[in-house]
Parts: structure tokens; C-alpha cells; sequence
């Protein structure tokens, strides 16, 4: 499919918040709002109105097909590789916590265990895709983002808000898709910093043949090494040492034209990780010496995706996509005294979709699609389900005086363990002006029982999936160099699984007793000032349980992101401030509610370009050294320094 002109608008966001903003909440927040919105408007904006409008990226996760990033309904960001070089992040939860609608939670280090909140839903509420391929576990329901290797990756797509009329169960929040590399050229990366931390990367392709019948091959490899911060308070866990963490990824990509509309794509990524970690054993019987342990976690993560496209008429394209993956891990040390852990998750799945152009910006996308999950540890006999889905989808344009986009898909998924559940999406956009884009949308969301959920649900109880509805008001201008996007969203969800704060002498309490909702408002904007670009992005959300009214863990009410960069000649410079506020949490020691204190971080970087396609870099994390931990009980990571160099041959 060809790449389309952009319009002058991106996709949008919304209008009003249902609950006004209380007086002296989060003073960050209001002055970006005020900033962003003084400068999207600015004169110098206006001028750039005359720009042409240029090449627009292509993006898939938002539609399940190929269309131009501004054409994208559903609110979706694109983070390509230039961004990801220009981060210098050290691992994928690092880049991903710039941004607001993304609560991280990790349990210490880089490396350490972690949990993505996205829009407030539960990490195994949110899709996890590699070239297409979930990653997400079959025990858990979430996906190891910790390893999922960052060198490895060449552009990621955020959807979000809730998708799971696209793609099924574990998209109540939305959809993290992640492309492997794609090099042209051989290339490496080289980076040193702080508590010995080591992050080497290489990566090459090539090209063979010309027009319909080409082959294009690429491959990346890449290590990383930590071992200078302690995973756990010491003062909780008693066990001060310096927790290591260790990964090591390869990927490979292969692209085949057989002919024109004919083409086939094959992938392969491997990441293997051993991270340590301090256990609490001060309730385990015999008594155990934590200086007498050490407690190692290695992890392998193997992923295959093989995706065809052909075409079988002008209007119409047949697509088969196969996927697989398989991730195991061991606990040499084992989780408590009864000594060894280890355990695998299996996920194989397929995909027929036919994509029928019935007219001039009219497109209907039917698919069928099967999915198998299995796991099993070393005290657990096997589990698996198997999913049976059908889809349905429709993308229209109507040119009436004020120009109309339309979203629609209808997704029936039957459940070896659970049955059926059925779920839909609405989305409409309208464009009354050339810079000004408003859209509605309504979906509903189910939310499949993870097996170790099954595992632990009260005996004699079968677990249902949770369901969620989901609306979202949107509006966004779009100017030249300059936007803005206002969103507010609402969820609500029934059928939440939680325990039933009853005491069974089997230690199985999960039952289909609670109820959550979230409502709040997203800001995002940016804007060129002179050669300087200005960003910032705030959320204001209130994810609670509904028969408690309590806050749900680990998610903030108040998060913002203010960035700057500004190029001086070779040199390009980043200053960038967080400020994440309070959120709930579980005391480490007496595991009863607690809050995290707010957090705000401040990070520099400057590099320089000593020769076309060479780059230094330095970046200074957390420069104010903040000391408050994102999961209580675990080390916060303190103010790092790196230095890197990469170039291209």
C-alpha cells in the first residue's frame, strides 16, 4: 500500500473532564497545559500553516491494516529510531516512562520485574505485540517487559485506550506493538555508565534485486550488563548486596517480494536474561538467612512471526500471519524452601484476514484467527485453552461539507476455558476546519482469566472474564510544527477478579466479586520554538475500585512530562523534567495499604555528530537524585551517567 499524503491534522483527543481539577492539585501539570496551549497558538505556529504537507508515517495497530499515522481514529503514538537512539534510554520501561498515560512499577534496577499500566489498566490488560506475535504470558496475563531488549527495537506503536475489538482479550487498555530492527547498513552502539552498567549493540542488512522481486535481510545483536545497585530496601529485606542483571538478544528479519502484491515477511528474536533479585524470607519455615542467599532469575524468550500478503484483485488482499512463542525461566535458588522453580509458557497463533477496498475510502477487513496457549511449572501440572475468533471490520471517508472518518469492528471470541464473549468499537471523527479534528468513540473490553488466576480462584468457582466499557472525546489541532490534544476518557469494568478476603486453609481466594472504573483527561502538545522543539504531555486520571472507593495500586493520579531539545550546529542537547504523583500501594512490611510519595525526576543529554552517521552521547539521569522508589520496599535507581558512541559503516 502506498504511503498517503498527511492532512493537516493528526488523529485526536478530547473535550471536558467529568470532575473539575481540585484547587492546588499538581501545579507542574497546569503550567504545561497553560504553556502548550499559549505556544500552539502562538503567531509563529500560525506561520507555519503554509508548510506542504509531507509524508506521513504508516501505522497498523490502531486498524489491523495499513493506513497514513494523521488517518489513525484511535489515539496512537509512534516512537521510531531516531527517538529511540536520542533517548539513550537504557532498556524499554526507561523509554517508556516518558510518557504520561504509562505508569511503570519496577521492582527495583533495570532488569528487575516490571508492570506497565496503561490508561490505568492492569498490565495483563494490555497487549503486548513483537512483529505482530503476543508476547504477553499465558500464566501471568502480562508480558516480561524487562525483557523485552530496547537495541532490538526500530520503531514501537502505542495505541491507547481499549482495542479488544481488534485484538481480543488482553487490550482493555490498549496495544504496544513492537517492530524489530531493519538496518540498512552495518552499525553498532557502545554505551558505559554508572553502576556498571555496559549496553553494546550491532546491527547490519542488506538488499538484493530490484522492483517486485526483491530480498531485504537484516540482523541485530545486543548485551547488557548491570550489576551496581542493590534490588531491595535493605532495611525490608535484610540482604544488602548489588544485584546483577544480564541480557543478551538477537533478532533477524527477512523479507521476500515474489511478485507485485505478492510478498512474505519472516522473523525471529531471541532475548535470554538472568537478573538477581533479593527474596523475603522472613516468614518462611525453617527459618532462612537472606546473606545466605543468592537468588538468581534467568529468563529466555524466543519469538517467531511469519507474515504473507498477496493480492488477489485490485481491491482485494488475502493475509496469513503464523506466530509463535515460547518463554522459560528457572529459579535455581527457588522462590522459598522447597528449592527449584522453573516453568514455561507456550503461545501459537494464526491469522487469516481478507481486506476488500468496496469503494473510494471504504475498506472491509474480515479475519478468522486461532490462538493456543499452554504453561506449566515444575508444581503445577500443564494448562491450556484454545481461542476460536472472528472479526469483522470496517474504515469509511465521506467528503460531506465537513469531512467524516469512521471506525467500526464487531470481534466474537469463543474460549476453550471461558466461553464466549463478544465485543465492539464505534469511532467517528469530524473536521469542521483544516487544522481542527473532533472524534467520538465507544467500545466494550473483556479481559480473559490469566491460569494462574484459574489456579487460585476459590475451590469449586469458575472464573468469568472481566468486561469493560469504555468511552473517549477527543479534539486536536494541528498547525504547521505545532499541535495540541485534548482527551477525555471514561472506563468502567465489571466482574473484576479479586479475593474474597475470606481465609481458605487452601490459600485460594479469587472470585468475580469487584468492580473498578477510571475517568480522566490527557493533554499532550508540542511546538517549535525557533530551532528548539518544546513537548509535554499530562494525565489526570482516577482509576479506583467502585464497591471500595479505594485508589487502585501502583497507578498515579497526576503524571507530566515536559521536554526540550535544541540543536546548536553538530551538537543536539535534550533537558526533560517528570513529575509522577502519589500513588497507592502495599506496605512492604506490614502488607496492608500504603502510599507511594510523588516522584520527580530531571534528565539531561547532549550529543555530538563528529561525522556523518558517528554520534557521542552523554546523559545524566535523575540529576536530582531522587530517592523515592516506584514499588515500596524496592531501591529506587539513583543518579546515573552514561556515555556512548555509535556509528554507521
Amino acid at each position: 500500500m502506498s504511503l498517503k499524503l498527511s492532512r493537516t491534522r493528526l488523529s485526536s483527543s478530547a473535550a471536558a473532564c467529568a470532575q473539575p481539577l481540585r484547587r492546588g492539585n499538581f501545579p507542574l501539570s497546569v503550567g504545561v497545559a497553560a504553556a502548550l496551549t499559549s505556544l500552539s497558538f502562538s503567531p509563529g505556529a500560525q506561520a507555519q500553516s503554509t508548510r506542504s504537507a509531507t509524508l506521513a508515517p504508516v501505522v497498523i495497530t490502531a486498524s489491523r491494516t495499513e493506513q497514513a499515522l494523521p488517518d489513525a481514529l484511535l489515539s496512537t503514538k509512534v516512537i521510531g529510531r531516531e527517538q529511540i537512539e536520542q533517548s539513550q534510554a537504557p532498556d524499554l520501561p526507561a523509554l517508556l516512562r516518558g510518557y504520561t498515560s504509562i505508569d511503570i512499577a519496577q521492582s527495583g534496577p533495570p532488569g528487575s520485574q516490571t508492570s506497565l499500566f496503561l490508561r490505568g489498566a492492569d498490565s495483563k490488560q494490555v497487549l503486548v505485540l513483537v512483529d505482530g506475535v503476543a508476547m504477553n504470558r499465558a500464566d501471568l496475563g502480562s508480558a516480561s517487559w524487562q525483557n523485552l531488549a530496547l537495541d532490538q527495537i526500530e520503531r514501537i506503536e502505542i495505541v491507547r485506550g481499549n482495542a479488544s475489538a481488534l485484538w481480543g482479550a488482553q487490550a482493555v487498555g490498549g496495544v504496544v506493538q513492537v517492530f524489530t530492527r531493519r538496518a540498512a547498513r552495518p552499525e553498532f552502539s557502545l554505551s558505559l555508565g554508572t553502576n556498571k552498567t555496559v549496553n553494546a549493540s550491532a546491527a547490519a542488512g542488506h538488499r538484493f534485486g530490484e522492483g517486485d522481486r526483491t530480498t531485504r535481510v537484516s540482523m541485530a545483536l545486543s548485551q547488557r550488563v548491570s550489576s551496581g545497585v542493590n534490588a531491595t530496601d535493605p532495611v525490608v529485606a535484610g540482604n544488602p548486596d548489588r544485584d546483577a542483571s544480564r541480557q543478551s538478544a538477537v533478532s533477524a528479519r527477512l523479507e521476500q517480494g515474489w511478485a507485485a502484491g505478492h510478498s512474505t515477511t519472516v522473523s525471529l528474536s531471541s532475548t535470554h536474561s538472568r537478573s538477581a533479585y533479593d527474596g523475603d524470607y522472613r516468614f518462611s519455615f525453617p527459618p532462612i538467612d537472606p546473606l545466605s542467599r543468592d537468588d538468581q532469575l534467568s529468563t529466555t524468550v524466543d519469538a517467531l512471526g511469519i507474515s504473507s500478503r498477496h493480492a488477489l484483485a485490485s481491491s482485494l488482499q488475502l493475509g496469513v500471519d503464523l506466530g509463535q512463542t515460547r518463554e522459560t525461566y528457572r529459579d535455581p535458588t527457588g522462590p522459598d524452601q522447597f528449592g527449584n522453580s522453573r516453568g514455561s509458557n507456550h503461545t501459537r497463533q494464526g491469522q487469516l484476514q481478507l481486506q476488500w477496498q468496496a469503494a473510494a475510502g471504504h475498506t472491509v477487513v474480515g479475519a478468522l484467527e486461532d490462538k493456543r496457549e499452554a504453561t506449566e511449572d515444575s508444581s503445577n501440572p500443564q494448562s491450556k485453552r484454545n481461542t476460536r475468533s472472528v472479526r469483522l471490520g470496517w474504515l469509511g471517508s465521506y467528503a460531506a461539507a465537513w469531512p467524516i472518518d469512521v471506525q467500526a469492528s464487531a470481534r466474537s471470541d469463543d474460549s476453550s476455558n471461558f466461553g464466549r464473549a463478544n465485543t465492539g468499537l464505534l469511532a467517528v471523527a469530524v473536521s469542521p476546519l483544516p487544522a481542527w479534528k473532533f472524534s467520538a468513540q465507544w467500545s466494550t473490553a473483556f479481559s480473559a482469566p490469566s491460569f494462574s488466576e484459574q489456579q487460585f480462584a476459590v475451590t469449586g468457582v469458575t472464573l468469568k472474564p472481566e468486561h469493560a466499557r469504555n468511552a473517549e472525546l477527543a479534539t486536536h489541532y494541528q498547525q504547521g510544527d505545532s499541535s495540541l490534544r485534548l482527551a477525555w476518557f471514561r472506563q468502567r469494568q465489571r466482574d473484576r477478579i479479586a479475593s474474597d478476603g475470606l481465609f481458605h486453609s487452601d490459600f485460594k481466594s479469587l472470585v468475580n466479586i469487584a468492580n473498578a472504573a477510571n475517568h480522566g483527561v490527557e493533554l499532550l502538545g508540542q511546538t517549535r520554538l525557533g530551532s528548539a522543539t518544546l513537548g509535554g504531555e499530562a494525565i489526570w486520571q482516577n482509576a479506583r475500585d467502585v464497591d471500595t472507593g479505594k485508589p487502585l495500586k501502583r497507578r498515579a493520579r497526576q503524571t507530566t512530562t515536559l521536554t526540550l531539545q535544541q540543536p546548536w550546529g553538530a551538537w543536539d542537547t535534550g533537558v526533560w523534567l517528570r513529575r509522577s504523583g502519589a500513588r497507592a500501594d502495599v506496605d512492604p512490611v506490614t502488607f496492608g495499604d500504603a502510599t507511594a510519595p510523588a516522584r520527580s525526576t530531571l534528565g539531561l543529554s547532549a550529543g555530538y555528530k563528529v561525522a556523518p552517521g558517528w554520534r557521542l552521547g552523554a546523559k545524566l539521569d535523575n540529576a536530582s537524585n531522587a530517592r523515592h522508589a516506584e514499588v515500596l520496599g524496592y531501591t529506587p535507581t539513583p543518579r546515573t551517567l552514561s556515555l556512548s558512541v555509535s556509528g554507521q559503516l
